[in-house]
């Protein structure tokens, strides 16, 4: 008789554990379902969720939407590459193409040898813009020079070093390299979780993932809440229970040292770069890279989300961008070559509307100015 109730009492909790179980965990795993279904739903009836897409740096729509849902598609085809950290998968699609050894982003006038590097994050590979639209196509069109774009996205200036030894090591040679760096320097080693640097922006992600299986719970957590978050985010509510678990803070604006140790990394990488093209006989720049906080131009028609999500970066940027300024006035003052060959772009973009698309990627027209500006600077 009592065993028998036990056992009752046993199946009785072990179903309302499962029932619990089922109603935490259901929500979430539809919701990585969605995430994983979106861009092949979006791509196939040309639309998007993303507001980007209809902002008015765009004038043709039917375009925007569709360049903007094959970049969801090629941002799930990311794979891990010794040190440089990931790269895109090969794509043939309409406006975005991959190929080559190095899986770059395709370009007008494109040639491996002989021809000039671009190396940078997701604004140098063209994120917001068409293969012909790119900077390294732009400035192909301008200078009928060949191009080579071996720009990543979310890579910072350690990586593009990477991949330029990289290249080198393959018996490769450019005429000139350019170092479009700055934007992911900061936007990423600025988070808090960032303790130790050099890093890059997947370091926390990589380590999770070679972690032994285990219940940890911060991670439980994350998983279960990953709907309510995103729901959180997109009606722009604050719910206190939420923004514990989501990870969002920066804290280059009250961590002095850190700020300072992100500068000086920027410069010795592309110090790093110089001196290897002085060995290897090929001209270097290094390019501080513009933002919409160092831009006298418009972003009125950016989301609420947008807004207030830049309010948060424009001081890590404000900080971190001086230090760096700061940094290549010592080099210069020690080192006159390599000091001709370190260029602020900062406000290369100064006077132009409509022009971005976040707080750094930018149309058409915008990598069509940086192009004009780098033609410019091989020039002298």
């Amino acid at each position: 008789m009592f065993n028998s109730r036990t056992k009752q009492i046993s199946k009785v909790v072990s179903i309302n554990i499962i029932i619990i179980g089922i109603f935490l965990f259901l929500p979430a795993l539809f919701f990585q379902l969605y995430l994983k279904l979106k861009p092949l739903i979006q791509e196939k009836f040309n639309y998007t969720s993303d507001l980007r897409s209809y902002y008015p740096i765009y004038s043709n729509k039917e375009f925007s939407t569709e360049l903007i849902n094959e970049i969801y598609k090629v941002d799930q085809s990311i794979f891990y590459r010794s040190f440089i950290g990931w790269k895109r998968e090969k794509q043939n699609l309409k406006y975005t193409n991959i190929s080559g050894p190095y899986n770059v982003r395709k370009s007008k006038g494109e040639s491996i040898n002989n021809s000039i590097w671009f190396f940078g994050g997701s604004t140098m590979w063209g994120h917001g813009a068409s293969d012909i639209e790119t900077i390294p196509s732009h400035f192909n069109s301008l200078t009928n020079m060949p191009v080579y774009n071996f720009g990543e996205t979310s890579w910072n200036s350690r990586q593009s070093l990477n991949q330029l030894i990289n290249a080198i090591g393959d018996n490769h040679k450019p005429s000139a390299v350019i170092f479009y760096d700055g934007v992911n320097n900061v936007v990423h080693n600025c988070r808090s979780e960032i303790k130790s640097l050099p890093a890059h922006s997947r370091e926390i992600q990589i380590q999770n993932a070679l972690k032994p299986f285990s219940l940890d719970q911060k991670r439980i957590a994350s998983f279960i809440l990953s709907p309510y978050i995103a729901l959180n985010n997109k009606l722009n509510i604050q719910l206190p229970v939420l923004n514990q678990v989501k990870f969002k803070n920066y804290d280059c604006d009250i961590n002095q040292a850190k700020a300072r140790l992100i500068a000086q990394h920027l410069l010795n990488d592309w110090y790093t770069a110089y001196v290897l093209s002085r060995s290897k006989g090929f001209e270097f720049y290094g390019i501080l890279q513009p933002t919409i906080f160092t831009t006298k131009t418009n972003s009125d028609y950016f989301t609420l989300n947008e807004v207030k999500t830049n309010s948060e970066r424009e001081k890590q940027y404000r900080i971190v961008y001086l230090l760096i300024r700061e940094e290549i006035e010592k080099r210069c003052e020690s080192d006159k070559d390599f000091c001709s060959s370190i260029i602020d772009g900062t406000d290369w973009l100064d006077g132009l509307n409509n022009i971005f698309l976040d707080f750094c990627h930018i149309n058409s027209p915008g990598n069509k100015v940086i192009a004009q500006r780098i033609k410019s600077l091989l020039k002298k």
